[in-house]
């Protein structure tokens, strides 16, 4: 079947999930009904320790503590900044940092830098954030940016009725989007627009091109749409890709106005010199090559070669994946793994991209006209990209070694499989 978009009747849905769960496989602890539970089960947890932050900081209003949300204040700082001050300001750390200090959701006393390190894209994408109180901006943020995402993995997975099979749960309680609620970040949003585009691309080439256009917030995580599209001879959708992402920035910059360019490049540098170059604590939680590198005892020079060259490998296992198959479940699974493994800076929430592979994979199975479905050995490998998230966020404490690339390899390398087998 050339065209994997195309839905399977109900009833032969039905059996295909049956397959690609192993719920046919009577006993095995990977089936649909124990991923329910599993989930559920770390759902209560997260709820039951975040219950007990409120009561701790007396509902959160405790004003010598922080609260969820800290990395939602640098947007809602910087919007507030943008619309007092000038968007400028927004990229004045000592600036930003005391507008969060006052308004924002760190502790009285603390020492954490949050500064304002988006291009003006994503300054023109915040704007409105400040004109609602922090608490229902933040709210309001995670529940749009949430169901983005929500939707686009029921599209990857092809689930028919998403709500009424639970598909929310796994999606939930999965560990990169509840640290990404917890710090408000934007990953619930990269990786929906994301994940939608690459549906989108056969049927809707130049919506695709729009939502890819749409990731200027982030330029890195858009770096390998170019030459996914060259290689799918989707010339519509790269026309459409290449008209909004100049459209935007030409807005943004007209809005923001043209300094907030080199502002950005600026603070661009210091992360380069700050956290990928430096700051050793950050590579225990980071799962890119550099880091892994750094930690191992590579010199920079060292640390960037390993960087490179592992991107440029995953960049070839991808454009392998596009050429050989149509089927956009393991298209978006290669996608999103290449991403992450071609950004030398990558923190614990972007591993909700890992979440698109997880359904991409998924999904295939699920559509498997063979009838083999997901084998044993590639689910156990879904949930330990799962559970990454969570090894990723405690590593900067437990200081073990970093295996995030090793475990983000092993997937692209199930996805080549996967497309090698039917060629």
């Amino acid at each position: 079947m050339s065209q994997r978009s195309v839905r399977l009747p109900a009833a032969r849905s039905t059996a295909a999930a049956t397959r690609a769960t192993g719920e046919d496989a009577a006993g095995h602890w990977i089936d649909l009904a124990r991923v329910r539970a599993y989930s559920g089960a770390l759902l209560v947890l997260f709820c039951v320790l975040l219950l007990g932050w409120a009561w701790t900081s007396n509902g959160f209003t405790d004003v010598t503590m922080a609260r969820p949300g800290t990395d939602f204040s640098a947007f809602w700082g910087a919007s507030h900044l943008a619309l007092t001050q000038g968007p400028l300001h927004a990229y004045d750390v000592r600036e930003l940092t005391a507008v969060i200090a006052e308004h924002g959701t760190l502790g009285k006393g603390a020492e954490l830098i949050l500064p304002w390190l988006y291009p003006p894209t994503f300054l023109l994408m915040v704007l409105p954030l400040s004109l609602m109180p922090l608490t229902l901006s933040y709210l309001l943020f995670l529940a749009g940016t949430g169901l983005v995402y929500f939707k686009s993995i029921s599209m990857l997975t092809g689930a028919q009725h998403p709500w009424r099979q639970g598909l929310w749960l796994p999606v939930l309680a999965a560990p990169a989007t509840l640290i990404t609620i917890l710090a408000g970040q934007n990953a619930l949003l990269t990786a929906g627009v994301a994940g939608a585009a690459v549906y989108h691309l056969n049927k809707r080439p130049v919506l695709a091109g729009v939502l890819i256009g749409l990731l200027a917030i982030k330029p890195q995580l858009a770096a390998l749409f170019p030459l996914a599209l060259v290689i799918s001879r989707a010339w519509k959708a790269l026309a459409s890709a290449l008209l909004t992402t100049v459209a935007f920035a030409s807005v943004s910059v007209l809005v923001c106005g043209w300094r907030t360019v080199p502002a950005f490049l600026a603070n661009a540098q210091w992360v380069r010199a700050s956290f990928i170059e430096g700051g050793a604590n950050l590579w225990w939680g980071m799962p890119t090559p550099i880091a892994a590198a750094r930690l191992a005892g590579a010199s920079v020079t060292g640390a960037y070669a390993v960087q490179v060259l592992t991107a440029l490998a995953m960049a070839a296992a991808m454009a392998y994946v596009w050429r050989r198959t149509t089927a956009f479940e393991l298209r978006a699974a290669a996608l999103a793994i290449a991403t992450l493994m071609v950004s030398p800076y990558l923190r614990d929430y972007e591993l909700t991209w890992l979440g698109l592979a997880i359904a991409g994979l998924v999904g295939d199975g699920v559509r498997d006209d063979s009838g083999s479905g997901l084998s044993s050995g590639e689910r156990a490998l879904l949930v330990v990209a799962w559970l990454l998230p969570i090894y990723e966020h405690a590593n900067p404490y437990l200081k073990l070694p970093q295996i995030g690339p090793l475990v983000l390899i092993a997937m692209m390398a199930l996805v080549v499989r996967r497309v090698a087998t039917r060629v």
